[in-house]
């Protein structure tokens, strides 16, 4: 006959083995999910700004940027549009851009705005070589020659009342840090 109380000691082991495992478990994956946590965040709230003035040549992301115009246009309807130029020249525009760019304009109350698709009409009037220019990335660097300026622009409709704009350039091999750009003062 088999004895019923035999396997309770085996038993009673595997169980207090398991605690201690989950113990060690439990706080590791924690930690390892945090760890990615505060990551994602530094990567989206904790960037250093890498300033300069339009004009201003600037060693940022192993290429040589210039934001060449940061400049607002009348719009219609209460709101007024922002057509940035820059350009970026590396010796290895292939790597430039194979990193994903993230381009944004901001006011002085924190309210940001992304580039608009097509070319505002006061745009194509004003600028119309703007609208033949890429915006921030692959298409612009590939077409650029080592050493040559890979030619960029993004155009922005933002309140009228926009005030304090600063046009950020993010490429996210560089990360945490961005180029910070300010609207001249008129």
């Amino acid at each position: 006959m088999v004895d019923p109380s035999a396997g309770i000691g085996r038993s009673h082991r595997g169980y207090w083995l398991s605690m201690a495992a989950l113990v060690v478990a439990l706080p590791a994956a924690l930690a390892a999910q945090s760890w990615e946590d505060v990551r994602a965040w530094r990567a989206q709230h904790g960037r250093e700004p890498v300033p300069a003035a339009v004009g201003q040549a600037i060693d940022y992301a192993g290429a040589r940027w210039t934001v060449t115009r940061l400049t607002r246009l009348a719009g219609g309807q209460g709101h007024a549009v922002v057509l940035a130029e820059f350009e970026a020249a590396t010796a290895d525009p292939q790597a430039a851009g194979s990193s994903p760019c993230q381009v944004l304009l901001a006011d002085g109350d924190g309210r940001t705005w992304q580039p608009v698709l097509f070319a505002d009409p006061a745009v194509r009037k004003t600028y119309p070589e703007a609208e033949e220019r890429s915006l921030c990335g692959g298409p612009a660097f590939a077409a650029a020659a080592p050493g040559k300026p890979a030619l960029m622009a993004a155009s922005f409709t933002v309140p009228a009342s926009a005030r304090d704009l600063t046009l950020s350039i993010a490429m996210l091999t560089a990360l945490p840090a961005y180029l910070s750009v300010s609207e001249p003062r008129q």
